[in-house]
């Protein structure tokens, strides 16, 4: 049976991150066993959880990255486990690297095997993408929205061929303010912090409106 690339390097992305989850899985069972205690303290659990943190940093970071690397794939649920790992800073530095690293590959893949272009069905959002007044606004606006596909934005680059250097620089930049959504929203669930948890849940809610944005940018276009 063939596989095309893209089935090739969904595959691959999965196995390592299946590798990696099992391995953060391993490091945080003897905190994770905490939970089973009868007389469960839960400043215990989190000191001993947060204790493990450092070290997961860097697998944590790899496993975000090797998520970002599949179409669909649920790298918000990534993101928001390295809150609750990591906690807030710590977290928002590895959501950082993780998403950059992920999405700096993944835009590289995608610019150089026209398959995964092809591949792609019309969508409205790439349309707006592309015919936007500043591109490499809506590209650097693109990855900051959860609600953007990050396919979607590697398309969009690569067709609007803006060089490897740029386009790093906006993936980083994109990247900074879906990290802090995540780091601080997993640190809110295991402190249980309903106010912080609201706030965090109202942010990425108007995160939508940048969709609005970079459509009202496309509309200028037309009518100049």
């Amino acid at each position: 049976m063939h596989l095309s690339r893209k089935h090739k390097i969904i595959i691959i992305s999965a196995t390592v991150g299946v590798l990696l989850l099992g391995v953060l899985l391993w490091h945080y069972f003897p905190a994770l066993r905490l939970l089973k205690q009868p007389t469960f303290d839960r400043a215990t659990f989190i000191r001993e959880f947060r204790g493990r943190g450092p070290l997961a940093a860097v697998p944590i970071a790899l496993l975000l990255a090797a998520v970002s690397l599949i179409p669909g794939a649920p790298n918000s649920v990534i993101a928001i486990v390295s809150g609750i790992c990591l906690g807030a800073p710590l977290g928002f530095v590895v959501n950082v690297v993780g998403l950059t690293i992920g999405n700096a590959l993944g835009a590289l893949l995608v610019s150089r095997i026209a398959e995964l272009r092809k591949q792609q069905k019309p969508s409205r959002i790439l349309d707006d993408l592309l015919k936007m007044r500043h591109p490499k606004l809506g590209i650097a606006l693109g990855y900051s929205v959860p609600f953007v596909p990050n396919t979607l934005v590697h398309i969009a680059a690569a067709d609007l061929k803006i060089n490897r250097q740029t386009l790093l620089g906006l993936i980083f930049a994109g990247s900074i303010p879906t990290a802090f959504f995540y780091a601080f929203g997993g640190d809110a669930v295991l402190h249980l912090n309903v106010k912080r948890l609201v706030f965090v849940a109202v942010l990425i809610a108007a995160s939508a409106g940048v969709i609005s944005l970079i459509r009202r940018d496309r509309k200028r276009e037309k009518t100049n």
